[in-house]
């Protein structure tokens, strides 16, 4: 056992939790939504992001080959469902059991939409090559920045050939974020809470813009494009 694994095994905790109490609002938590997502409604936000996302491609002239994606982070589903009509195979992969039984709940497509738990700092369970396509969002920036490298890795390494990947990050905190990084640690999770009404609050990690291109260039990916985005939660 190494010495990170007690670590991710706390952060399986975290999330397995958020996953009993109020699974929609801990993957979409939108003001006003904490016990109130109604299941299409948050479902149809899956479906709309990911018409954005292959509108982008298309705009980008990025070809993706539509066999087999992966959502990483997949929580209940919200994006492999969607993806699950784009695409002949979907998996969808998260750390927490208790998400990822919703996810086999809510699905709708279960001759081509499969759900995985994934305790592990690798995807061993993908072989090589394994990918048309892997998304993920809101995910790597729940996670220490080790780790986060440790799985851009492995999807390129899933990636098939001329595989498309597309994943969003944190680059840069802003100054109130860094200044509450400054309280001690047990006053900082006490605001946590507060400011979350007394359910674990996600810490926000990030990774610049240039060494993520360049973590990813030196693993054999081509850089095609970096936008930036506003999706960032706590502090950032």
């Amino acid at each position: 056992m190494t010495s990170q694994q007690p670590d991710l095994q706390a952060h399986q905790k975290v999330w397995d939790e958020a996953g009993k109490e109020d699974p929609l609002w801990s993957v979409l938590s939108v003001p006003g939504k904490q016990g109130r997502w109604k299941v299409d409604e948050f479902f149809e936000t899956g479906v709309q992001e990911i018409v954005e996302v292959m509108s982008y491609l298309e705009r980008q002239g990025i070809a993706v080959d539509q066999g087999r994606a992966l959502d990483f982070g997949c929580g209940v589903g919200r994006l492999s469902q969607a993806l699950a009509t784009h695409f002949g195979q979907v998996d969808g992969v998260d750390i927490s059991p208790s998400m990822v039984d919703n996810a086999r709940r809510f699905n709708k497509y279960p001759d081509r939409c499969r759900y995985h738990v994934n305790l592990s700092r690798d995807l061993s369970l993908f072989g090589d090559g394994s990918f048309d396509f892997i998304y993920s969002n809101i995910v790597l920036q729940h996670m220490h920045p080790e780790w986060a490298r440790g799985y851009v890795a492995e999807f390129i390494r899933c990636l098939k050939p001329n595989g498309v990947l597309l994943f969003q990050m944190p680059s840069r905190q802003r100054l109130r974020g860094r200044l509450k990084q400054l309280l001690p640690p047990p006053l900082l999770r006490a605001y946590r809470r507060l400011r979350h009404h007394g359910h674990p609050a996600a810490v926000v990690h990030g990774i610049s813009r240039d060494e993520v291109v360049r973590f990813c260039e030196a693993h054999g990916a081509a850089v095609l494009d970096v936008q930036a985005s506003d999706v960032v939660g706590y502090g950032w």
